[in-house]
């Protein structure tokens, strides 16, 4: 299985870190106990069923968590990219950018991709339109600077910590349910002190992801506008 760097780091990892865990706690405190029974003869049968497990949820687990960030989170906090700081930051009526500046990205991207983005006058008018230019604009800028690598590392950032918030839905779900397998149905207090304690990060990430996304969508919109 051969990941490039932006899915190891912005998918692999924050997948591990957010659903593998909780999976590996099942695993490690209740089904490899089980599969003893059963191959207590089969040399590194405890390894093998971890590693098995492992990589079977790995890549299945980190597209669920992408697809709960991207589908649910970004929607709510950016409604399609329509929100996003890379959209906000060229609106006129935003004050991150001068006027000056708003109007060089304009024209420059006249010149490179022969899209005229809205004037400030226009954009009072049907601000919508002038968000979806924008926004179908910053696909074709993203793409010429593909293999800038300021850009790469932040599209990075970026894309773990919201795939991060996605997994962690699905690793908050996963610990309530050994909490409750590992208090009352199979005793295990250790498994369960570990899983309150994931549970309780997760619903961390959970709580402060508007404010997560918004610090590092604002950090990417930065670099992007300053290399381009």
């Amino acid at each position: 299985m051969k990941f490039d760097k932006y899915s190891l780091k912005a998918r692999i990892i924050p997948a591990f870190f957010s659903i593998i865990i909780p999976i590996m706690i099942f695993n490690n405190f209740y089904i490899s106990e089980e599969l003893y029974k059963f191959m207590d003869n089969v040399l590194f049968a405890k390894f093998v069923s971890n590693i098995s497990m492992f990589l079977i949820c790995l890549y299945y687990l980190s597209e669920a968590g992408r697809f709960i960030s991207k589908n649910i989170f970004e929607k709510i906090y950016f409604k399609d990219e329509m929100y996003m700081p890379t959209t906000n930051y060229l609106l006129f009526q935003n004050t991150k950018y001068s006027s000056s500046f708003k109007k060089r990205i304009h024209n420059k991207v006249l010149s490179d991709f022969g899209i005229k983005l809205l004037s400030s006058k226009k954009e009072i008018l049907d601000e919508n339109e002038a968000r979806r230019k924008i926004v179908e604009t910053m696909a074709l800028i993203r793409k010429k600077l593909r293999k800038n690598a300021f850009l790469v590392q932040h599209n990075i950032e970026y894309g773990a910590m919201r795939n991060t918030i996605g997994g962690s839905v699905l690793g908050a779900l996963f610990s309530i349910f050994n909490i409750i397998f590992f208090k009352f149905y199979f005793e295990s207090n250790l498994a369960v002190y570990i899983s309150i304690s994931t549970l309780i990060i997760y619903l961390l990430f959970i709580i402060f992801s508007k404010v997560i996304v918004n610090f590092y969508g604002n950090n990417y919109a930065k670099i992007i506008y300053r290399e381009y």
